[in-house]
């Protein structure tokens, strides 16, 4: 009898010591997650000449709303943060800072978590041939947690004459961004807009006399496809100049546009690198097959008897065309309808994801995917005369209400009545 009760102390012992060593990892695990996401931000820097001895560097901090922490106050949802931009020289001794307090609002929680809507900052800096390092802090001030990024920036070599700067892609929006008025910097690694076409701006640092840039669209020194983008002189030791790539320049372009400087006998180059989405698809699709299938929702029953079996090229053929019929701006690159789409196909695949099935699989993600975030969220928990758990999502503004219902006590909740139909 005394032995079964140790073995039973021991049991409840054990019990509780697993559940805490659980509790204490899932608590650093949220708080490891609060920590890295107000890391996940950006520090991007552009440079040009500035003077024949000086050099300007336009430094932008880009925070995704996902990165900060957000306080709902009744309809709304708040975040406030600082950050931070410093230049040091090579010796570590700060020469320059600048700090913005700012705050997001918005009344739409998906927003909260979203990774590509942003908020930016930037400033410009003139800074001679030398070595320096960029410096930015990130500070929520509801977490009180910091994130930092560091840039380092190498000007010593850009005496060696003539030399070429990275080229910087620009493209238009309303405002001042640290260049022309409504000329905003594109790193080139996520074009989706090409309507308007994109401008490079392309600059150096060049002797007295005579010198010539050239671009090659695809990157290969072929004679007939030489652009001639600048063939000129200049007293100042320096040039910047601005070369407009139209929308058909763009549907040819290679990914690795080359841009060569001859000068006096002698010759440099470099290769920029621009990826370009095709137009028409959202950058949240990674995968067609896996895309195409989360596409049920608004599939005819045509169009489903149109893709069976297909694949490869055949299935993203198909997917797009169903995507162009569905474009309300089919004469842009961009297809809003499909953009709205994905980004929820992503939220719910985070939010709503269970063991055993995706996101977009589940009633939840269903119906968030159709009709968007919910007005308002109602939550019943098990009483003493029942034990099923509900919930009910209120959609004021389309005059419909969902009601799911906890299957097992696990989570796993469906409708409680099926939905047929769709209205997206």
């Amino acid at each position: 009898m005394e032995k079964r009760f140790v073995r039973k102390i021991s049991g409840f012992i054990l019990i509780i010591f697993l559940f805490s060593v659980n509790y204490s990892y899932c608590q650093r695990q949220n708080k490891n997650k609060v920590l890295s996401n107000v890391g996940k931000y950006s520090l991007i820097k552009f440079s040009k000449p500035f003077s024949k001895d000086s050099i300007l560097v336009t430094a932008f901090v880009e925070i995704p709303f996902q990165s900060l922490q957000f306080i709902k106050k009744e309809k709304f949802f708040f975040a406030s943060y600082d950050v931070s931009i410093s230049l040091r020289n090579k010796k570590g001794k700060r020469i320059f800072r600048t700090m913005w307090s700012d705050s997001i609002i918005t009344n739409d929680y998906i927003q909260t978590q979203s990774k590509y809507r942003t908020k930016k900052h930037f400033v410009n800096l003139k800074v001679g041939k030398d070595e320096y390092i960029i410096d930015s802090e990130l500070y929520d001030k509801d977490t009180r947690n910091k994130g930092s990024k560091k840039i380092k920036l190498d000007f010593s070599k850009k005496d060696k004459t003539p030399i070429l700067f990275e080229p910087i892609i620009v493209t238009n929006l309303e405002g001042n961004w640290g260049f022309n008025d409504g000329e905003f910097p594109l790193t080139g690694k996520r074009i989706t807009n090409i309507d308007d076409g994109l401008t490079l701006i392309i600059s150096g640092f060049v002797d007295i006399g005579q010198y010539q840039v050239e671009m090659f669209l695809d990157g290969k020194n072929e004679e007939d496809a030489v652009i001639i983008i600048e063939n000129d002189e200049t007293p100042q030791g320096y040039f910047v100049t601005r070369y407009k790539l139209k929308k058909d320049d763009l549907s040819r372009l290679g990914l690795n546009p080359k841009f060569i400087i001859k000068q006096n006998g002698k010759e440099r180059s470099i290769i920029k690198n621009i990826s370009i989405f095709k137009p028409g698809l959202s950058g949240f699709v990674n995968n067609v097959e896996n895309s195409f299938q989360q596409m049920r929702y608004i599939l005819t029953n045509d169009e489903r008897k149109k893709a069976k079996g297909k694949k490869g090229k055949e299935l993203e053929s198909l997917f797009l065309s169903f995507w162009k019929e569905r474009d309300p701006t089919p004469n842009t690159s961009i297809n809003e309808l499909m953009e709205e789409y994905y980004i929820r196909v992503n939220y719910v695949n985070e939010y709503f994801n269970m063991s055993w099935r995706e996101g977009w699989e589940t009633d939840f993600g269903m119906i968030y995917i159709l009709f968007g975030p919910p007005d308002q969220i109602e939550r019943s928990n098990s009483t003493s005369t029942s034990s099923s758990i509900y919930q009910v999502w209120y959609y004021s503004r389309l005059n419909k209400q969902f009601v799911f219902k906890d299957q097992n006590g696990f989570g796993d909740f469906k409708l409680d009545r099926p939905f047929i139909g769709q209205n997206f």
